[in-house]
């Protein structure tokens, strides 16, 4: 497995999000691409996990869609990402424990990091956009 490069994508989210994040950021989706045994590594399910946080932020929470797009856009210039489709989301619903979306970090309107109940329904909007890229 190549070198992690979580680092410089933490980097660059902190950027656009104007400040450092909570360590949680990007749970449960990190932990469901893990547990469903996708094959990734450690830098394709980071940029994944944090591309599925930062668009419920968007729809959620009024985080700035074009700083989302900017985030997107620059991840696929400079990283591969793992695909999966719409038969993948039943899997990796199952692999999200209910627990996990009690209280999901997410970016405000504000760039503050806030926590919110998500529904699998909201977690599958989101895997619908990771997919649709």
């Amino acid at each position: 497995m190549k070198e992690c490069g979580k680092q410089n994508i933490e980097e660059v989210l902190s950027v656009i999000t104007k400040g450092t994040v909570h360590q949680s950021f990007g749970e449960p989706f990190r932990s469901a691409f893990i547990a469903s045994g996708l094959t990734a590594d450690c830098e394709e399910v980071t940029a994944a996990s944090y591309i599925c946080s930062l668009f419920l932020s968007t729809i959620l929470e009024g985080f700035p869609s074009s700083s989302l797009h900017t985030f997107v856009r620059y991840i696929r210039e400079h990283y591969t990402l793992f695909t999966f489709d719409c038969r993948m989301y039943s899997t990796l619903l199952e692999k999200t424990g209910d627990a996990s979306l009690k209280a999901v970090a997410l970016i405000s309107k504000d760039y503050a990091t806030v926590f919110r109940e998500c529904s699998k329904e909201e977690v599958k909007e989101a895997y619908d956009f990771f997919t649709n890229r």
